[in-house]
């Protein structure tokens, strides 16, 4: 772990449980906005633990040290409950790359920093639009995981479903700014998908290349232990092979790999979005 430094001062940074990483990030992520470095949020927190009076050496700002260090915070200084970043660094985590991810990150609880980096700086493009993923409240997300796990049809890949409610969506001509809208799309980044063509007039969904490391952030701040993660990354690569199969099925040359922002074309039910029950 690389050494941090507190108001000019070296912080001896202690080993501490995977929960004291989850409770510290928990109390960062409703702090998280799209103009602030998620760096310098950590390490607002910190300050403002150290405000209320905990030590140097309690276990949450332990934890939030190591989080920051991971970060590539190097110095910082507190002011009251606000802190200030004089000297960071570009890291693996701080970028929310799939590198961060190593088994004994994922294990020890310092990976949900990274993941956290990974899940609140993401960006999709839908046809021809790239779009922010801007979390959502608990409430609107979960109303819609509801509402898309009840249109599942048998044997369709819960991808393809959230595809197909977000075609519904546009259909119905909301817009990505509306939250329930932007719930689908942070469900569909949580899967991995990077980016989704939807042809409406001639009811066509095609799906980029799924991001490993989107899906493996999703599942870290999940909880998942590191088997789990491991098992959510595979099931990305084997998605990733299928999509390949298709490119060559239709008439890519062989071995030829997706670029980024191609495409495939798969077909979807005539109807796009909730599955009418008579």
């Amino acid at each position: 772990m690389s050494a941090i430094r507190l108001n000019g001062q070296y912080v001896l940074l202690r080993d501490v449980e995977k929960k004291d990483f989850m409770s510290f990030i928990q109390l960062c992520l409703p702090k998280v906005t799209m103009e602030e470095a998620i760096p310098h949020t950590l390490a607002n927190q910190v300050a403002a633990l150290l405000a209320e009076g905990k030590p140097q050496t309690d276990p949450v700002v332990q934890a939030g040290f190591q989080s920051c260090a991971s970060l590539g915070v190097k110095n910082m200084w507190t002011d009251g409950a606000t802190a200030s970043v004089t000297e960071e660094t570009a890291t693996d985590a701080s970028q929310g790359l799939e590198t961060a991810f190593g088994f004994a990150a994922i294990q020890s609880g310092l990976a949900l920093s990274a993941a956290m980096c990974n899940a609140f700086r993401r960006k999709i493009r839908i046809n021809d639009q790239e779009i922010a993923v801007i979390r959502q409240p608990r409430e609107i997300l979960m109303a819609v995981a509801k509402a898309v796990s009840d249109m599942k049809n048998v044997d369709e890949p819960i991808f393809m479903t959230a595809g197909r409610a977000l075609g519904g969506r546009m259909k119905d001509g909301k817009m990505f700014d509306d939250p329930h809208t932007m719930a689908v799309l942070c469900m569909l980044s949580d899967f991995g998908a990077t980016g989704v063509r939807i042809d409406i007039e001639k009811n066509l969904l095609g799906f980029a290349e799924f991001s490993t490391a989107n899906a493996m952030a999703s599942a870290i701040l999940q909880g998942l232990d590191a088997e789990k993660v491991t098992q959510v990354r595979g099931s990305i690569e084997k998605t990733n092979e299928h999509f390949r199969k298709v490119l060559q099925k239709q008439g890519a040359p062989a071995g030829q790999q997706p670029q980024p922002g191609q495409q495939q074309q798969i077909n979807i039910p005539r109807v796009l979005g909730t599955r009418r029950r008579r």
